[in-house]
């Protein structure tokens, strides 16, 4: 690789990082579909080992961050993690006998869906707890800042076990569609839900790249990954900022925007 080609990827890394940061994502959605046009005769299996080493790098980076923030449920996330990552191993194997075309084609459909209920409804709607129902649940952050919130269990175990098996067939770590199942169904407060989520995806992440490397995915698309996950390292701070500045609705609807054109690029690569 030349210099100049690392440092697109480094750059790429960072405007991703930032973005990815700021919504709540690990980046997956974007980078997945620039591998895609970038390593045109590569499997899915090796495109999602690479994407998901890229999201496991850009959540670390501002889990550190929201650690200290304070704004990480730890319980609610390692509760999720028990559906999320068994659900997210069976997609990360299944990603080996899927053929390009309709993996990219469902990938594509997947996020234009979420692209377009975010459209319409960019901030959850508010809806009264009910104690006796869900699990209650409350955070004091480093700013002293009080969140109760009430989270419907039964209702949340279906879509969390699809967000992770989705997530990690299409190599996206789960954020983009984790960030509206905590948001709009299980009922998480939008300044709670993007810090926790990144602490999922490190491990949700972590757990389908080390299967995938078990099974031997490791192809070209692996070499531009140390250069994209400079980037996103570096660009962490700024999601950071851009997240605690831009509102709940504006960031639903950043989000929106960029599956849009994660949707529209990989559903065309699947034409």
């Amino acid at each position: 690789m030349t210099p100049p080609e690392a440092m697109l990827w480094v750059m790429a890394g960072i405007v991703i990082g930032a973005y990815a940061g700021a919504i709540g994502a690990g980046g997956g959605f974007l980078v997945t579909p620039v591998l895609l046009l970038r390593f045109q005769d590569s499997p899915p299996a090796e495109v999602t080992a690479a994407s998901l080493v890229v999201v496991a790098v850009t959540s670390f980076s501002a889990s550190v961050l929201s650690f200290r923030e304070r704004r990480v449920d730890r319980k609610l996330a390692m509760g999720m993690l028990m559906l999320v990552v068994p659900a997210g191993l069976l997609g990360a194997a299944t990603t080996a006998v899927v053929p390009r075309a309709p993996f990219a084609l469902g990938f594509g459909a997947v996020l234009l869906l979420i692209a377009g209920y975010l459209v319409f409804r960019p901030v959850a709607a508010s809806v009264a707890p009910v104690p006796g129902r869900a699990w209650r649940r409350e955070l004091i952050d480093q700013d002293g800042v009080r969140y109760v919130y009430h989270v419907p269990l039964w209702r949340s175990i279906a879509p969390n076990v699809g967000t992770g098996f989705l997530s990690s067939l299409a190599g996206i770590g789960g954020g983009p569609i984790g960030v509206p199942v905590m948001t709009y169904i299980m009922r998480v407060p939008h300044a709670i839900t993007v810090p926790t989520m990144h602490f999922i995806i490190v491990l949700q992440s972590a757990a389908a790249v080390t299967l995938h490397l078990s099974l031997g995915h490791i192809g070209t698309p692996m070499a531009v990954v140390p250069w994209l996950a400079i980037g996103v390292a570096a660009a962490s701070p700024l999601g950071r900022l851009l997240r605690r500045r831009i509102g709940e609705g504006r960031l639903m609807q950043a989000l929106a925007v960029g599956l849009l054109f994660a949707a529209a690029r990989t559903m065309a690569e699947g034409l």
